[in-house]
């Protein structure tokens, strides 16, 4: 972070509302390596630039979209930069976990149950007669669940007409297919009207932040076109001065050669080399770190990957297999896929994930050597299975 604003970090971030008033818990004093989203500025790294632009963004008045790849960091910068903002200007903060949800209707629900009670007593006519909602755990918010008859538009944006000084992060929204014009016209009438509420999402470019930029530009009743902060992989020289910073933090003993490994076997997403950072200080071990490290990370990298290939031709596991070497048109076309399915498969892997580039030389290639590993353990499946 920039002097000028340095001064006014916080010291304690505001609490994200969940939707039922309880004591605030004692907080554990997070690590320099920790599994969790970070929630101030200071915990980021090398992501000053990225903060100071979120914060612009929002003195604004701009809905922001956070872009990038997985395990890039892109919930922790949303959620830190708001939480600065919120304490300077007296906003509260609302995080809303949209993965896994595929429809309008169930991205209502989850924006509704993660809402003040204050806001759904507010609208209670409204609701009761379409929503059942109930309290869960503590901390957990409030479940609803509206009615087959009920418009999730109109529930959604009656809602947050009433909301006010708040920042709403929605969370991994690009899974969301079924629905996208309603949910966009529902947040953009809200957006326009309700100057108090501001809005950042997070996800890759695809789905509904792909279709917001494309339909704010063309219809005006999505709002104006949001402002992208694209996050990508660290390069190796602030990828290295990371982990050193970690071990000097937490007195963890290290060779240079160890961290070259690390970068070596995980690449510079923020997210692998934290769970390295973890287990390196549990373990004390560096070998045994990088390994448990590698092979968590592989796991999750071939689940993403599972889930582009479903429902595809197994002629995709092939492509997938062959761009774990590197592979030029020519030689993905070989394998018998058509040229509009390759071309769309390409599309996902470099434009909307950001984990496959192209050389000079027309090759394409997983610049991640997590995804390179997830891809070389990628099943193939013949025709007919």
């Amino acid at each position: 972070m920039s002097s000028q604003r340095g001064a006014k970090f916080i010291k304690e971030p505001p609490e994200v509302l969940r939707g039922v008033s309880m004591p605030r818990p004692k907080r554990r004093t997070p690590l320099f390596f920790d599994q969790r989203p970070r929630t101030l500025p200071e915990q980021l790294f090398g992501r000053e630039e990225e903060v100071e632009k979120l914060f612009r963004a929002l003195e604004a008045g701009s809905w922001v979209a956070v872009l990038g790849p997985r395990m890039v960091g892109k919930t922790s910068l949303a959620l830190a930069g708001a939480n600065e903002f919120a304490k300077e200007n007296g906003y509260n903060v609302v995080l809303v976990d949209l993965r896994d949800t595929e429809t309008f209707r169930e991205a209502t629900e989850k924006i509704l149950g993660r809402l003040p009670r204050s806001i759904l007593d507010s609208i209670s006519e409204y609701l009761s007669s379409i929503s059942e909602v109930s309290a869960k755990g503590a901390g957990a918010g409030l479940t609803v669940k509206l009615k087959k008859s009920a418009p999730a538009r109109r529930a959604l944006s009656d809602a947050l007409f009433k909301v006010q000084d708040t920042i709403l992060i929605l969370d991994e929204v690009q899974g969301i297919q079924q629905g996208v014009p309603h949910f966009l016209k529902a947040l953009g009438a809200v957006f326009n009207e309700n100057h108090s509420l501001q809005i950042i999402f997070t996800g890759s470019y695809s789905g509904v932040v792909r279709r917001l930029f494309e339909a704010t530009y063309s219809d005006e009743s999505y709002g104006r076109p949001p402002i992208s902060i694209m996050l990508t992989p660290w390069r190796e020289s602030v990828a290295e001065d990371f982990l050193r910073t970690g071990f000097e933090k937490l007195g963890v003993p290290y060779e240079e050669w160890e961290i070259r490994d690390t970068i070596r076997n995980l690449g510079t997403l923020p997210g692998w080399l934290n769970l390295y950072g973890v287990r390196r200080y549990v373990e004390r071990n560096h070998e045994k770190a990088l390994k448990t490290a590698i092979r968590e990370a592989v796991k999750e990298a071939k689940s993403e990957l599972e889930n582009i290939l479903e429902g595809r031709s197994p002629k995709a596991r092939k492509v997938v297999r062959l761009l774990a070497f590197g592979a030029s048109w020519g030689d993905l076309i070989k394998t018998g896929i058509s040229e509009d399915a390759l071309s769309r498969l390409l599309g996902i892997l470099m434009d909307e994930l950001f984990i496959l580039n192209k050389d000079d030389m027309g090759i394409y290639y997983f610049a991640d050597p997590v995804y390179r590993k997830a891809a070389m353990s990628i099943p193939l499946v013949t025709e007919g299975e």
